[in-house]
């Protein structure tokens, strides 16, 4: 049988190389090679185009960043690090997740990460990567379209003042990489925009540093109950919920909705009830389907939302429900959804 992907395990430990390769041919028909250094994980990079490739930071010869940035060139699919669940692993992913990886994965143990859990999600996350070509770069997608329609990276989203509204984001799988994007085609909003990333305590923290760095915006974890301001992006803190009423963005603990926290779904739905009209929800690539039903109550209460295209999108898996639910109001590329955004927010009052 012709196998379905090329996997690298880039992890120095032989016996998790292979109980990782063993999970995967076990469930998935691949073929999984391993390497041990950062000089092997190199030369198989530029002999194969693997389609994923799973990457441990702690390596003989270096981390997995060195991989990421010397192998830049040669890597033609989707980069998963493993990461550990503590103030350190977190910065380390984000970092990864800037220089071009797609997600992470939690290695057992970590968190209380079981075994079981662990492979199950491995492979989740495995197939829906193999499913999908990887996303066309910036410079290719900006020759294919026309530049004036486009507005290319020359002009910066610009909505100064203040408004009585909001954006608020969901993103999931792909999403540090798609928000430092989007954040980073504004100079000014004239709302407040709050982000559901999913992801663990820890991890958000670090995700509102790096896009710190990236956008003219004021980014901040929100881990308490804060005050809405214009021109500001809360990132909600990982592992609790952020529900939006009266100005004021409150962050409260709660059961998983849709199996994540934070969930989209709450963040939209209060949106739409405090703000009415002057919602607009913006919908990133991820994994799922959150984000549908809030989607839903923003469309019902009068706002409008907007997706991320599959062009684009590392996973189409939660714009894709938006759109194929005729719930959005426009479809776009990366690049182009800053400038929807534009569109729609600066006739607000």
């Amino acid at each position: 049988m012709r196998s379905t992907g090329r996997i690298l395990v880039v992890e120095d430990s032989t016996f998790v190389s292979k109980v990782v390769c063993d999970i995967l041919q076990k469930n998935l028909n691949v073929v999984c090679d391993t390497a041990s250094s950062v000089k092997e994980a190199l030369v198989k990079i530029r002999l194969y185009p693997y389609d994923v490739i799973l990457l441990d930071y702690v390596l003989p010869d270096g981390t997995g960043i060195d991989i990421l940035r010397k192998g830049r060139d040669s890597l033609k699919g989707y980069v998963i690090l493993f990461s550990s669940l503590a103030q350190e692993g977190a910065d380390i992913t984000v970092q990864a997740l800037s220089e071009g990886a797609v997600d992470f994965i939690l290695k057992p143990g970590w968190g209380g990460m079981l075994a079981d859990d662990f492979s199950r999600e491995l492979v989740a996350k495995i197939e829906v990567l193999l499913s999908k070509k990887p996303v066309e770069s910036t410079e290719k997608v900006l020759k294919q379209v026309n530049t004036a329609e486009l507005k290319t990276g020359i002009k910066l989203v610009n909505c100064p003042g203040k408004a009585e509204g909001i954006v608020v984001v969901a993103s999931s799988t792909g999403g540090p990489q798609a928000l430092r994007k989007f954040l980073g085609k504004f100079e000014r909003v004239n709302v407040p925009v709050v982000i559901a990333q999913h992801m663990p305590p820890f991890f958000t923290k670090s995700l509102a540093e790096q896009l710190c760095k990236t956008t003219k915006l004021d980014v901040m974890e929100a881990t308490s109950t804060v005050e809405l301001e214009p021109n500001r992006v809360y990132v909600i803190t990982g592992g609790k919920h952020g529900v939006v009423s009266g100005g004021v963005l409150e962050i409260i603990d709660g059961p998983a909705v849709n199996g994540v926290k934070p969930a989209a779904d709450l963040l939209f739905a209060s949106a739409a009830e405090a703000y009415g009209t002057q919602t607009l929800g913006v919908v990133l690539t991820g994994m799922g389907k959150d984000g549908l039903e809030g989607s839903k109550f923003i469309k019902q209460l009068g706002g409008k939302v907007i997706a991320e295209s599959q062009e684009s999108a590392v996973v189409w898996g939660m714009p894709g429900e938006v759109v194929k639910c005729g719930l959005a109001d426009a479809i776009d590329h990366l690049e182009v959804l800053p400038y929807r955004v534009e569109e729609i927010i600066k006739w607000w009052k």
